[in-house]
């Protein structure tokens, strides 16, 4: 009783350990993102022409937009946190890959969804946040991940012993095949020799 307490809690510690990678991102993430929105809309909070962003700190594009999402982002992340790591690190790796991708394909000055400011600062900042969310991500499910491919691998490997197996019996039945038709003319001559006899 006590040794399958035991594996259960290891099992438990192991599972909230795994998501503490999405848990750890999701709170570090959301905090960034409202810090940077915050920031943002001290720096330019235009609405209504986008299109005049300003540069915080000189390097990274806001305006008015840009900081709501931000915010807006920063606040689901701290949310889903505590219980839905994992949906977020999923959620955020989806939607920061596609918008840096789409702002590195957009052509210069573009605005993303006619409101986002879409500048190589931006861009990196939301393909690495894709990217740490993916890590996470992978992280959490190691496990598994592990799982999967030794399977695999363990399959590969059968496969392969089942092949060489037939590959020798194959060669055996082929030697016992040209053994047993070199003695059966032998013989032949022999019972021709005693009837001649």
């Amino acid at each position: 009783m006590k040794g399958t307490a035991c594996n259960r809690a290891s099992r438990h510690n192991g599972r909230v350990e795994r998501a503490g990678y999405t848990r750890l991102y999701a709170t570090l993430s959301g905090a960034l993102l409202i810090l940077l929105g915050l920031a943002g809309l001290i720096e330019n909070s235009e609405f209504e022409a986008p299109e005049l962003w300003s540069e915080l700190l000189g390097v990274y594009a806001v305006n008015g937009w840009a900081s709501l999402l931000h915010i807006a982002l920063g606040l689901a992340a701290l949310l889903l946190a505590q219980s839905l790591s994992r949906l977020w690190a999923l959620a955020a790796s989806f939607i920061f890959v596609a918008l840096g991708i789409w702002g590195v394909l957009a052509a210069g000055g573009t605005l993303l969804f006619g409101v986002l400011p879409a500048t190589r600062a931006v861009n990196a900042l939301n393909l690495l946040l894709g990217a740490v969310a993916l890590i996470a991500l992978a992280a959490s499910r190691w496990d598994r991940i592990k799982a999967v491919v030794s399977e695999r691998e363990e399959r590969i490997r059968r496969r392969r012993v089942e092949r060489k197996r037939r590959r020798e019996r194959e060669l055996r039945r082929r030697r016992l095949g040209t053994g047993a038709g070199s003695r059966r003319p032998e013989e032949k001559r022999r019972r021709g020799s005693e009837t001649g006899s």
